[in-house]
C-alpha cells in the first residue's frame, strides 16, 4: 500500500517529467528552443518504438510457445510490415495533406497538436496501468490466443498490423505537432538517437540475454508523455488563437515560452491547468488497484 508521502509523490514526479523539457528551453542561447525539441523527439521515439518492439516480440514468443505453424509465424510478419508500410503511407498523407491547405494550415495544426495531447493524456494513464509486468504479459498473452482462436492467419495478420500500425500512427501525430516548432533537425536528430538507444537495447537483451525494467520504463515515460501532453495542449490552444477561433485574454506576468507552449494568456493557461489536473486524476484512478497489493 502507498504511504501518504509517496502519494504526494505524484505531482513531483510530473514536475520532474516537466523539467526535462523546461531545462534546455529555460537555459538561453540560439540552441534552447532546438535543445527542447530533441529531447521530445527522443522521449517520442524512444516510447513509440519500445513499445512496438516489445509487443511484437512478446507476440511472436507467446506464438512459439504455444507452438503455432510457421503460417502463423508469417501472418504475424507480414501484418507488422504491412503495419510499417501503412504508417509511412500516413506520414506522407498527412504532409501532403498540410503543404495543400495554404491559410487553413494553422487550423490544422493547432487541431492536430490538441488531439495529440489528448491522446498522449490517454497513453499516459494506460502505461501506467501495465506498468507491472504480469499485466503486460496478461495483456499480449490474451491478444494472441483471441487473435488464434477467432481467425487463424487472417486475425494474426490483423494483431500484427494493429501492434505496429498503432504505435507509427501515434508517432506520425506526434513529430507532426512537433514540427510545427520549425526545428526539423532537432526532431530528426532526436528520431536517429531513439533508433541508436532502441538498437543497443535490443543487441543487450537479444545477444546478452539482459532484462528490460519494464516498470521503471513505463512509470518514466508515462510522466514524460503527461508533460509531453501539457506542452501540446498550450501550443494547440495558441494556433487556434492565431487563427482567431479562440480569443485571448493576456497575462503579462505570465512568461512567453513557445518550446513549452507556455504563452501569456488565459486561455493557453486554462487550458494546461485542466489537462495537467486530469492527467493526475486519471493516473490516480489507474494506478488505484495496484495500492492494495503488497510492495514487491
Amino acid at each position: 500500500m502507498l504511504t501518504p508521502a509517496r502519494r504526494l509523490a505524484r505531482v513531483p514526479l510530473a514536475a520532474l517529467a516537466y523539467a526535462a523539457f523546461a531545462t534546455p528551453a529555460l537555459a538561453g542561447g540560439p540552441d534552447a528552443a532546438s535543445a527542447s525539441v530533441f529531447g521530445q523527439s527522443l522521449v517520442i521515439g524512444l516510447r513509440e518504438g519500445a513499445e512496438a518492439i516489445l509487443i511484437f516480440a512478446a507476440l511472436w514468443a507467446i506464438l512459439r510457445r504455444m507452438g503455432a505453424a510457421p503460417a502463423s509465424f508469417a501472418a504475424l510478419a507480414w501484418g507488422g510490415l504491412a503495419g510499417i508500410a501503412a504508417s509511412i503511407l500516413a506520414a506522407w498523407a498527412l504532409a501532403a495533406g498540410l503543404t495543400s491547405t495554404g491559410a487553413a494550415a494553422p487550423l490544422i495544426e493547432g487541431a492536430s497538436l490538441l488531439l495529440a495531447a489528448f491522446v498522449l493524456l490517454f497513453i499516459s494513464s494506460w502505461l501506467l496501468g501495465k506498468r507491472e509486468a504480469r499485466n503486460w504479459r496478461d495483456h499480449i498473452e490474451s491478444r494472441t490466443r483471441g487473435a488464434v482462436g477467432s481467425g487463424g492467419k487472417a486475425a494474426l495478420f490483423a494483431t500484427g498490423f494493429l501492434a505496429i500500425f498503432r504505435e507509427g500512427a501515434e508517432t506520425v501525430l506526434f513529430y507532426q505537432a512537433l514540427l510545427s516548432s520549425a526545428r526539423t533537425p532537432a526532431l530528426l536528430a532526436g528520431a536517429l538517437a531513439a533508433l541508436a538507444i532502441l538498437a543497443a537495447a535490443f543487441v543487450l537483451v537479444r545477444a546478452l540475454g539482459m532484462r528490460l525494467p519494464l516498470r521503471g520504463f513505463f512509470t518514466a515515460t508515462a510522466w514524460l508523455m503527461l508533460a509531453l501532453a501539457v506542452i501540446y495542449v498550450g501550443k494547440g490552444v495558441h494556433e487556434l488563437q492565431e487563427t482567431g477561433l479562440i480569443g485571448e485574454t493576456g497575462l503579462a506576468a505570465l512568461p512567453r515560452i513557445p518550446a513549452l507552449g507556455i504563452y501569456p494568456t488565459a486561455q493557453t493557461l486554462t487550458a494546461q491547468i485542466a489537462l495537467l489536473a486530469t492527467g493526475l486524476l486519471l493516473n490516480r484512478h489507474t494506478t488505484a488497484p495496484s495500492r492494495k497489493q503488497p510492495a514487491e
